[in-house]
C-alpha cells in the first residue's frame, strides 16, 4: 500500500529527477490512497472548507492539510500527485501496462466546482458555483439537483509515466504522450492503460480522482472524490507505443492528444488505423483500416479543458475478426 502523505506527495507536475516513493517488481499489485486536490489549496483551510459545504471536520481526510504544507512550484497545476513508483525493468522505449482492478471511494462525498471563464462555455456563468455531492448508502450514484440521480463510476483522472528530460518542467494539467491528466471516465475497473515509457522505472503517478464524469468534462472539474486505485503494473518489452492505449472487455481505445482539436482528432484516427493493420497482421491495408474508421469505430472528446484535448477512437472488439 501507498499512502498520500507530505512525503509521498507532489503538487501538479512531472518530474524526471524524483526519487521513487515506492520500487516494485513488474507485475506487483499496489493500492495507492490517493487524494483529490478540491480544498488543499483552499486560504481557510481544508477543513473550513469542506465544513462550509456541509461536510463535518471529521469526514475530512487529515492528509489534506498536510500535503498542503508541500512547496507549490512555479508552473506546476492545482492536482496532488502520489508517487512515483518505480517498477523494475522499465526502460524508456517499453511500454508500461497498468490493470486498473479497483478504485474505491475514501469519503462519502465530492464536489463540482465552476464559474466565470471555466470550462468550454467561460462565458455561461457570471458568479461561481460549487456543489457537494453525496453518495446513497449503497455508493451507486450521487443526489443532483432536480432529483436526478447521477450514476458512481469512479476512475483516477490522473495517470502517468515521467516525461522525457527534454520536455523541462511538465504541468500535470495538460495530458500528453506520457498520460496525465487524460481524464477519460471509461478507465474505471477492469480496464487497461498502457502508457509508453520515457524514464527508467517508468516512474508512475497518480491523483485527480472522479467519481462521475462525462466525455469532455466540460465545466472544468468532475465530481472530484478522493479515491484509493488498486492496480498491477507489468513492464512489457514485446510492443511500442506512440501515445497512450487502453482496453477493457468490449473495446480498445487509441488516444490522440493535441492542443488543437483536429489534431488530436488527426492523431487518434492514425492510431486507430496503425492499430488495425497491426493486429490483423496485414490482413487490413491502409485504406482498408482508415474506411473501417469511418464506418465502425467512434471517435469521442474523452478531454477538453486542460490545455491539451483528448479525442479517444473506440473499437469495438466484437468488431475484430
Amino acid at each position: 500500500m501507498l499512502k498520500t502523505t507530505r512525503e509521498t506527495a507532489i503538487w501538479g507536475y512531472f518530474p524526471t529527477d524524483r526519487m521513487p516513493v515506492l520500487t516494485v517488481e513488474s507485475g506487483t499489485v499496489v493500492r495507492i490512497d490517493a487524494i483529490n486536490q478540491f480544498g488543499v489549496s483552499a486560504p481557510e483551510g481544508p477543513v473550513a472548507y469542506f465544513e462550509a459545504l456541509g461536510v463535518p471536520a471529521e469526514e475530512v481526510l487529515p492528509e489534506l492539510a498536510e500535503v498542503a504544507k508541500n512547496p507549490r512550484p512555479a508552473g506546476s497545476s492545482g492536482h496532488i500527485l502520489t508517487g512515483p513508483i518505480r517498477i523494475e525493468g522499465a526502460e524508456p522505449g517499453d511500454v508500461l501496462e497498468i490493470r486498473i482492478m479497483e478504485v474505491a471511494p475514501r469519503v462519502a462525498y465530492g464536489v463540482n466546482s465552476t464559474g466565470p471563464g471555466a470550462g468550454v462555455c467561460g462565458d455561461l456563468l457570471d458568479t461561481a458555483s460549487t456543489r457537494l455531492l453525496r453518495l446513497d448508502e449503497g455508493d451507486q450514484y450521487y443526489s443532483f439537483a432536480g432529483g436526478f440521480k447521477v450514476p458512481f463510476r469512479p476512475f483516477m483522472g490522473i495517470m502517468g509515466v515521467a516525461p522525457p528530460t527534454s520536455a523541462g518542467l511538465v504541468s500535470a494539467n495538460p495530458p500528453d504522450r506520457w498520460g496525465g491528466n487524460l481524464d477519460f471516465r471509461d478507465l474505471t475497473a477492469g480496464s487497461t492503460l498502457y502508457l509508453p515509457v520515457f524514464q527508467p522505472g517508468g516512474m508512475f503517478y497518480t491523483g485527480d480522482s472522479h467519481g462521475a464524469q462525462g466525455h469532455g468534462e466540460v465545466d472544468q472539474t468532475a465530481v472530484e472524490h478522493s479515491m484509493s486505485l488498486t492496480a498491477r503494473f507489468i513492464v512489457r518489452k514485446d510492443v511500442s507505443l506512440r501515445y497512450p492505449r487502453a482496453e477493457n472487455d468490449t473495446s480498445i481505445w487509441c488516444m490522440g492528444i493535441d492542443e488543437d482539436l483536429d489534431v488530436a482528432l488527426q492523431i487518434a484516427v492514425r492510431e486507430a488505423v496503425a492499430y488495425l493493420v497491426e493486429t490483423t497482421k496485414g490482413a487490413l491495408t491502409t485504406a482498408d483500416a482508415y474506411a473501417l474508421c469511418s464506418i465502425a469505430v467512434d471517435f469521442v472528446v474523452a478531454e477538453a479543458v486542460d490545455g491539451n484535448k483528448v479525442i479517444v477512437a473506440s473499437i469495438a472488439k466484437s468488431l475484430l475478426p
